[in-house]
């Protein structure tokens, strides 16, 4: 029986991999590139605490516009950075769907709720653009932290097999301590991976960032 050993890229050398892997446009740029998973996020023109989750594939922020899905500037912005698809995770203002036009082609605009099926559609889009190597998906709530922070999380279980713990600890960044709901954290633990999305080891090393040696082994 011959045994195979998973060598993990560095962050940059897979940055270059998806790099190449999307024609030789790299969302976020260098100017908004993470050294730490575990870090908060940047303002991004208007959107709060924008993060990168996974390289080339999924992207978080909040609105920063009170109750309110994205304007139509930071839409833009957005589009311009080269994402495909925004999600807003709540219903609140939403106006129904929309298509934005930029220079880097098209952004389109839907809501999905961040639990149940909603997050199902979400992964399922998430499985779906690394298998095609299509254009990334940013997801958002008003904040950028809990809403978005859980389907990041859960995301981060499905397809780079971090604990419930990691994904819990995860969604805690950026969050004060006084408003880690209890709820949201058990809708994290909860959750349920999908087999049928499953990473081969090739797929998990390019676009899954450090998180030690959580990444699984199918």
């Amino acid at each position: 029986m011959k045994v195979f050993r998973f060598f993990r890229l560095p962050q940059s050398t897979r940055r270059m991999a998806v790099f190449v892997a999307l024609g030789g446009f790299l969302v976020g740029g260098t100017t908004l590139a993470q050294t730490s998973i575990m870090q908060p996020g940047v303002q991004f023109h208007g959107i709060r605490d924008y993060r990168e989750v996974m390289p080339g594939v999924l992207y978080r922020g909040g609105a920063d516009n009170g109750r309110g899905p994205l304007n139509q500037t930071e839409l833009d912005a957005l589009c311009e950075q080269g994402m495909g698809t925004a999600y807003y995770l709540y219903s609140t203002g939403f106006h129904g769907p929309s298509v934005t036009p930029c220079s880097k082609g098209e952004l389109a605009y839907k809501y999905k709720g961040w639990e149940g099926q909603g997050r199902a559609a979400i992964h399922q889009q998430i499985y779906d653009t690394i298998k095609i190597k299509g254009k990334p998906i940013f997801i958002h709530c008003w904040n950028g932290i809990h809403a978005t922070g859980a389907v990041a999380a859960t995301a981060l279980m499905q397809f780079c097999g971090i604990s419930s713990k990691q994904a819990v600890d995860y969604w805690k960044v950026g969050i004060a301590p006084k408003v880690q709901y209890p709820s949201v954290i058990q809708n994290i633990q909860s959750f349920h991976s999908n087999p049928k999305q499953e990473l081969t080891r090739e797929e998990q090393a390019t676009y899954c960032p450090d998180f030690g040696s959580a990444a699984k082994q199918p």
